[in-house]
């Protein structure tokens, strides 16, 4: 395979996501319920905060997680090796590799799904495996953005602890409106929050 240059190894990976998800982990009915809430009048403002609750939790994970079924781009500099992981776990299923196969490339290249297999573990990183028989990767342009992974991530039931840290963070800020602010979270999270959102972290990813 081809060994990359030394701008190529400075350049960033980049993640995009193509679709978010339908669902929250935790619906409003449980939010309320969890803050024993029985009016309607702050049914907008609980609903923004499951949405940030959600985000911030999935990036506090280490190595950062996708809670529901979400589409990602993931685009980099060259295939990381005969096999690698997938970021933002759990892994559901790989629509698509593309790339840029040489530097004059206008128009990616789809790469044969038989070129590959794709490893789904419950409770660890999605894999992709270069298949056996092919014996390497194929040869890319030197561009930042030369592999194009598309892949959905997500559980279709979040963990327990998920829920119980978006419950937990969505009450403090509940309590504590005056310290959130738009687009701002400047309350510091439970220490019951950090530890539950640990207890699913599998590692980091560059």
């Amino acid at each position: 395979p081809r060994q990359p240059c030394n701008r190529r190894q400075e350049q960033k990976n980049v993640l995009e996501k193509v679709a978010s998800p339908t669902q929250y982990p935790v619906t409003l009915s449980e939010i309320k319920r969890h803050l024993r809430v029985t009016i309607d009048d702050d049914d907008s403002l609980l609903t923004d905060y499951i949405a940030a609750a959600t985000e911030y939790c999935e990036d506090q994970v280490p190595g950062s997680r996708s809670f529901m079924s979400q589409t990602w781009d993931w685009k980099i500099h060259l295939f990381p090796g005969d096999s690698f992981e997938i970021p933002r776990p759990p892994l559901q299923s790989l629509t698509h590799i593309k790339y840029f196969a040489t530097d004059s490339s206008t128009a990616v290249t789809t790469l044969s799904s038989t070129g590959y297999l794709v490893h789904t573990p419950e409770n660890m990183p999605g894999v992709i495996e270069l298949h056996p028989e092919i014996g390497a990767w194929p040869t890319v342009a030197d561009r930042a953005d030369a592999v194009q992974v598309r892949f959905i991530s997500g559980w279709t039931t979040a963990p327990n602890q998920v829920k119980q840290a978006i419950k937990l963070l969505v009450g403090q800020w509940y309590a504590t409106r005056e310290n959130v602010l738009t687009g701002t979270i400047v309350a510091t999270p439970p220490h019951a929050v950090t530890a539950l959102l640990g207890s699913i972290g599998y590692g980091s990813y560059s």
